[in-house]
């Protein structure tokens, strides 16, 4: 079973719709697949899902201890189910370390051969936490330097909490932090130098940061594209990704722009799968294709 992360830091970019279609075209191909609402503070793939006022929701696993597998509703796409996020609670805040660490166990013995995450807007650490936890992770930008430049900040934020995560795991944590407090004398001038030097300096934290840089392979995803010359912005934000941050990342395909996709969404009207055009199903299984492809050919 994998595990899938739907993120990249701006709301507003699709990532919803993006994981909605990717677990119905999953299903579709025959797969078991559960999608889990992990937007903590404005769940809505019940709304996408057709489901007006799901039974049950993400608040009782952590709540009431109700297992995860009984929140799993069935939904109109056979083979796909919907873990419904914290609607009704009183609590959106963030989840503890060790709540996520329960969480993601609990996601393992799932009954399906997917489970996709569709994460919430923003840099919170629960959402930089499951995106790095999650098997394959999926990046969601529209075509627009906004979306870009938040897309790069959450970039930026997913290795420092990465490295924080490490740090933490090794017991570096306050070496770390003294060397950070010293980096003039030491020469250090920025974050790639601060990592170099770290890495030189405890070999053990320089392993680890290698076998989770190892982990990470970014599908980049772009939406809302009007016009064909926007998708080299994909490429282009792939290469950067891979130059500037030091991570895997491939350009795994487009969405066109659908003006009336909003007229769609219904009770017991799932949007992805009967409201859709032609040109945005036809994207979402070409990223799907591509994701699944890209898999194979990384050992994924």
């Amino acid at each position: 079973m994998k595990i899938w992360a739907v993120g990249g830091g701006k709301g507003g970019t699709g990532k919803s719709l993006i994981a909605n279609g990717l677990a119905t075209g999953l299903a579709e191909r025959g797969a078991q697949v559960i999608l889990l609402d992990a937007d903590f503070g404005a769940p809505n793939q019940h709304t996408y899902c057709g489901l007006r006022k799901p039974a049950c929701c993400l608040a009782q696993f952590f709540e009431n201890r109700k297992p995860l597998e009984e929140l799993a509703l069935e939904t109109t796409v056979a083979g796909f189910r919907l873990i419904p996020g914290n609607l009704n609670s009183a609590n959106t805040d963030s989840i503890t370390w060790a709540q996520k660490q329960k969480l993601f166990r609990h996601l393992r013995l799932l009954q399906a051969d997917h489970v996709l995450l569709d994460l919430g807007a923003g840099s919170q650490y629960d959402t930089l936490d499951s995106f790095l936890l999650a098997d394959i992770q999926i990046g969601v930008i529209s075509p627009d330097a906004l979306s870009v430049e938040n897309f790069y900040l959450f970039l930026k934020n997913l290795k420092y909490r990465q490295l924080g995560s490490l740090l933490s795991a090794t017991g570096l944590k306050e070496q770390a932090r003294e060397i950070w407090k010293c980096r003039a004398d030491l020469g250090i001038r920025d974050t790639r130098s601060y990592i170099a030097h770290l890495r030189a300096r405890f070999p053990e934290l320089g392993e680890r940061l290698d076998r989770e840089r190892e982990r990470l392979f970014l599908r980049l995803v772009l939406n809302q594209v009007r016009e064909f010359t926007q998708l080299e912005m994909g490429r282009a934000v792939a290469s950067s990704v891979r130059k500037y941050f030091q991570l895997e990342a491939e350009f795994a395909g487009h969405l066109r722009f659908d003006k009336d996709l909003w007229q769609q969404f219904g009770p017991d009207q799932p949007a992805v799968r009967t409201g859709s055009t032609f040109t945005l199903r036809q994207g979402l299984e070409g990223v799907l294709a591509c994701i699944l492809d890209e898999r194979t050919a990384h050992g994924h």
